[in-house]
This record gives structure tokens, C-alpha cells and sequence, in this order.
């Protein structure tokens, strides 16, 4: 098997694709630090298949008791992350998103008195009304005689989300719903910048790896002196595989754990867009061929849902009306024999019918 195919399958067991999976969707955040969640349907199912808990209803309760959250955070795209790691991440990453957003801000109008009416409205009506929806909130901005045209308001829910005062919590109507970070979070201390960096590092690793301090650096936005004191600090950690004269980084007890589930990380599993174990990565070549990148990832930068199979993206798939049941459309990205294309066809609709929005 080539070092490339092996990185595939590892990476499958540090996410919690296969092999162990966390008990609860908190835990199973907490393993990958991070899931991307542009969509929301496609973050539920990402975690969804990192844990035991296969029905909809315990996300649910995960967001409704602030066990799980979406902020934008890192790389200023939206994730999904745990009730208590928020702040650390926020703490740690936000400066920099915030600083490369101001010229947009000047762009779009936006001062820092605008965003203290935003701020102060946007609490004002959560504080009456508990969590509300975007559009609700958008129209208090807009009595508020703040204007929202064009990406302004999205702008100033982006900023409140990372400068800590907001963040999206309970599902409502197929939506999340916008909550005041202090209120709906217990508070954390603050805590020693290095530490964090140390503990994303060894964090993104366990739950990335093999990965390389490139892939940290691109994942997480740090920057190059950030991303060298973080792996230094994680270092002692880790265990290191050398792939094609590059150092990539693991957890110590990677190989053993493939090793326990090679046969299942060789299976077919099924993904949605979006998914960290190919978004998770700058370099995603290990899972996805280059190849067959461009039926995967849109031009507008969306991600197709997937089929993986023995630790490579063999096939596309998106659901479609049936007349009983859940339909899927399957396309091969690879010659795919019939067991394979029903087990994947299957799996899919088991995923779509797990996560149906409420």
C-alpha cells in the first residue's frame, strides 16, 4: 500500500470516521477541534458520523444545552465547536480574522460605532426574547436605523461572532438561532497564549493526522512564527512519519489504532459536503486524486457530498425525491463493482434520513 493511501486511512481514524467514535456530538467535536459547517446540514452530518449517536435529536439537545455551537471560527469560515473550547478558539484565532476584515469594513461603512449599536441592539433583543432567528435580528438592526443592504448585515453578525458576542445555538425551524455568547456559555478563565498554541497543535494532530505543520498553519490562519512555536510545544506528543522527504504529524497511538480497524477504514464510508477530512486539509490529495477534485469542489468553492472507499473519494451523491423512502443519486468517480455501489447508496440514505432538520 502506498504512503499516500496510508495517510488516507489514518486520517479516516483520527477524525472518528471509523474505528472508535465519540459517545456524544460534543465529544466528537472536540476530537478535530473544529468541523466545518458552512452548511448547516452538512455539519450535523459530519458529526453525525463521528458518533454513536446516530438520531437527530441529540444534536438537538447538544445545541439547545450549549454543549455544541457554530461560530466562524477558524479560518473566518463557519465550524461547528464546542460549548467550551469557543472562547479559547476565539481568544486565539479571532484577532487576525478581525484585523484582515477592517478594510472590508471601511468598504462597507462599517465603524466601530456601528458596531456598538449592533452589539448593543442585538443583546438588548436577545436579553427580551431569549435566541431569536437572523431575520429577526437583522430587523432590529434595521429599526435600529442600522443598514443592512448587501453584506452588511451578514458582516456585522460575522464580527459580533468573533469578537465573542454572539454565536448560533438552538435549532428552530431548520435554522439556527442567534444567542449572546456571556449568557449562553459559562465563562472561562483566560488563559496563556502559548498554551493554546501548544494545545491547538497537539489537538489538530491527534484529531488531523498525519499532517503537516503547513496543513495547521492553512487550517487554523496562524501565522508562520505561531504555527513554529505551536508544533514545537505539541512536538513531545506526537509521532512523526515521513512521507515523500516531508515530516507529518500524528498521535502516538495512530498506527496501533489502525491497526484494530484496518478493515472497516478500508470500507465504504459516506460523507456530506463540506467534510474535514477533505476541507480539514490545504493538501487533499492523500483522499481525493487530483483528478477528481474538480467533480468534488465547485468553482464557488462548495464541496460536494461524498463516497470514500478504502481511503480514497470514489463517487459524488446528493438525495432526490423517491416515492417511498429516500432516494440517492449516485455518480462513480471510479469503477465501483455493485456491492460496493449499494452499500454506498444505502449508507447515504441513512445519513439523510438521521438528519433531517427539525
Amino acid at each position: 500500500m502506498s504512503d499516500a493511501r496510508e495517510v488516507a486511512l489514518l486520517r479516516l481514524v483520527a477524525q472518528g470516521i471509523v474505528g472508535s467514535h465519540s459517545g456524544q456530538p460534543a465529544e466528537a467535536v472536540q476530537r478535530t477541534v473544529a468541523l466545518q459547517a458552512q452548511q448547516l446540514w452538512s455539519g450535523i452530518c459530519s458529526l453525525v458520523v463521528r458518533s454513536d449517536q446516530r438520531p437527530t435529536r441529540s444534536v438537538e439537545l447538544a445545541f439547545e444545552e450549549g454543549r455544541v455551537l457554530r461560530t466562524w471560527s477558524p479560518r473566518r469560515t463557519l465550524h461547528l465547536v464546542a460549548g467550551g473550547d469557543v472562547r479559547s478558539l476565539l481568544d486565539l484565532l479571532a484577532p487576525r480574522a478581525l484585523a484582515a476584515a477592517a478594510g472590508r469594513e471601511v468598504r462597507l461603512g462599517i465603524t466601530s460605532t456601528t458596531l456598538g449599536q449592533a452589539e448593543r441592539l442585538a443583546l438588548e433583543l436577545i436579553s427580551e426574547r431569549g435566541p431569536v432567528g437572523r431575520a429577526e435580528l437583522v430587523e432590529a438592526w434595521r429599526r435600529g436605523g442600522l443598514a443592512t443592504s448587501g453584506q452588511r448585515s451578514y458582516h456585522l453578525l460575522w464580527h459580533l461572532a468573533q469578537a465573542g458576542a454572539l454565536a448560533l445555538g438552538p435549532l428552530r425551524d431548520g435554522q439556527q438561532l442567534v444567542v449572546a455568547l456571556d449568557t449562553w456559555i459559562a465563562p472561562t478563565p483566560v488563559r496563556d497564549r502559548e498554551e493554546m498554541l501548544g494545545e491547538l497543535a497537539c489537538r489538530y494532530f491527534e484529531g488531523h493526522g498525519p499532517a503537516t505543520a503547513l496543513d495547521l498553519r492553512r487550517w487554523a490562519n496562524l501565522t508562520a512564527s505561531e504555527t513554529s512555536v505551536a508544533v514545537s510545544l505539541a512536538r513531545h506528543a506526537l509521532e512523526v512519519m515521513e512521507v515523500d522527504r516531508t515530516e507529518l504529524l500524528l498521535g502516538r497511538n495512530a498506527r496501533d489504532q489502525l491497526a484494530s480497524c484496518r478493515r472497516e477504514a478500508r470500507g465504504v464510508v459516506v460523507l456530506p459536503g463540506f467534510d474535514e477530512l477533505i476541507f480539514g486539509y490545504p493538501d487533499r490529495s492523500a483522499t481525493l486524486p487530483a483528478e477528481r477534485a474538480d467533480a468534488v469542489l465547485t468553482r464557488n468553492g462548495l464541496g460536494r457530498n461524498t463516497v470514500v472507499c478504502d481511503g480514497q473519494v470514489v463517487a459524488i451523491w446528493k438525495p432526490r425525491e423517491a416515492l417511498a423512502g429516500v432516494g440517492i443519486e449516485m455518480t462513480e468517480l471510479a469503477p465501483l463493482s455493485s456491492r460496493i455501489l449499494k452499500i454506498a447508496v444505502r449508507r447515504a440514505a441513512e445519513l439523510v434520513s438521521s438528519t433531517q432538520l427539525p
